[in-house]
């Protein structure tokens, strides 16, 4: 306990000194850095779109030499955990008590780090707090004098039936909280942004569209910031070597719409139109039983969560992308398979033409026999794949996290100022 005791007091310790010299600065009005607070919930677990989505921006925006980042997560951090699935970037401050080295952690350790936290939060006293999952958490959204979020989607409005309870409950009870509070929202594509207008009363004026941006095929950055080449990288690892295939990568849930893919790839290889594999990366979510036994059946490879070396690779070999999904906000996925030249396909539903432009072909999401076509078409026309190639780099390259990161930068100013 007082090892505990004094790490806390020297942590507040230095919290002070620091709030100390921020005033002076002001006093003697010279220049200061914007301080920006991070929910860094999403790096707690295997990074999908929303744990992508913050660790580029973060990435991007640490580059500002006029920028703090504090890293706000869990008060502590034990021998037990958290862990983080992302290296944060090297200038950013990882804001939580460190105890680990110190063996169990009791309730009493628990209780005082907890309260400490709260004065922490408040000596750190960042000029605004950024949550990219929705909403912040209660800790964070009582510290904050600014906030603003990131909405990626409106499944929740739009198709509530195609998510858990618990997450659906979750999202209700609070973003009519946090929209009325946040400074600002930013949406992730005009889709995302018009359905929040549809279902809120928001003043629009307080709604940014920013689209998110894409890795450059041939490299991609993994949690720790090395970086690996698909040139370099083969799928035999993977278990996984089909001389052709169709993908599809995404979590394996209802809104996904997998089932589509699968009715009309199974037609195509019944009738001999096609003899390569479909390939599905992507882990087994909520209300997939029966889509999860159909991924054992001939000529369906299932490969679980990849790291981003390996999905690069599988992206590289793929000869066509499917992306099937009945309701995206973004739909990382379908710009990762354009990025790496790969032809694509994707219903026309939610942001996925506002992200695909004239780059990919389209489907009524609900119709097998429209994808199936469209399936047999692109893969007996060679020409047209090579256009759908060229097309997809040269819609991909449109999305940087440059100008994410300079746009959310903007945001997050403006609201501070």
């Amino acid at each position: 306990m007082i090892a505990v005791i004094r790490h806390v007091l020297q942590v507040l310790g230095h919290a002070f000194a620091g709030r100390l010299r921020r005033a002076w600065r002001a006093a003697a009005h010279r220049e200061r850095k914007l301080r920006i607070g991070v929910d860094i919930r999403p790096f707690y677990e295997p990074l999908t779109g929303i744990g992508w989505y913050l660790y580029h921006l973060l990435h991007e925006i640490a580059k500002r030499d006029d920028v703090e980042l504090l890293l706000l997560g869990d008060a502590r951090v034990t021998d037990f955990g958290p862990r983080l699935h992302a290296g944060p970037p090297p200038a950013a401050q990882l804001c939580w008590f460190d105890l680990r080295g110190r063996g169990i952690i009791g309730r009493a350790e628990r209780a005082l780090t907890a309260a400490a936290y709260v004065l922490w939060m408040k000596l750190l006293d960042p000029d605004v707090v950024f949550g990219a999952n929705y909403f912040l958490p209660r800790l964070l959204g009582a510290i904050a004098r600014r906030r603003v979020v990131t909405v990626h989607d409106l499944t929740y409005k739009r198709h509530p039936d195609l998510l858990q309870k618990e997450t659906l409950e979750s999202l209700e009870r609070h973003m009519t909280r946090e929209l009325a509070v946040a400074d600002a929202v930013i949406c992730v594509s005009e889709s995302t942004r018009d359905d929040l207008l549809e279902f809120y009363e928001v003043d629009e004026r307080r709604v940014f569209a920013i689209h998110s941006g894409v890795i450059p095929s041939g490299a991609r950055d993994l949690g720790g910031g090395r970086r690996a080449t698909h040139a370099t990288r083969s799928l035999a690892p993977l278990g996984m070597t089909p001389p052709r295939y169709i993908l599809f990568v995404s979590t394996i849930e209802p809104r996904k719409n997998l089932g589509v893919l699968l009715d009309a790839f199974e037609r195509l290889r019944a009738r001999g139109a096609y003899d390569g594999s479909l390939v599905v990366v992507g882990k087994i979510g909520w209300k997939a039983a029966t889509i999860a036994r159909r991924l054992r059946a001939p000529g369906v490879v299932h490969l679980d969560y990849l790291d981003p070396a390996d999905l690069a690779a599988v992206y590289a070999g793929a000869e066509l992308f499917v992306f099937p999904s009945i309701y995206e906000g973004f739909g990382f996925p379908l710009l990762e398979a354009m990025a790496h030249g790969v032809p694509s396909i994707a219903a026309r539903s939610s942001s996925l033409p506002e992200i695909g432009g004239d780059a990919a072909l389209y489907f009524d999401p609900h119709d097998a026999l429209s994808l199936e076509a469209l399936m047999e078409r692109a893969l007996t026309d060679r020409a047209l794949r090579d256009d759908l190639a060229a097309r997809g780099r040269a819609r991909a390259a449109e999305f940087g996290w440059d100008r994410a990161a300079e746009q959310t930068l903007a945001v997050l100013r403006a609201v501070s100022s």
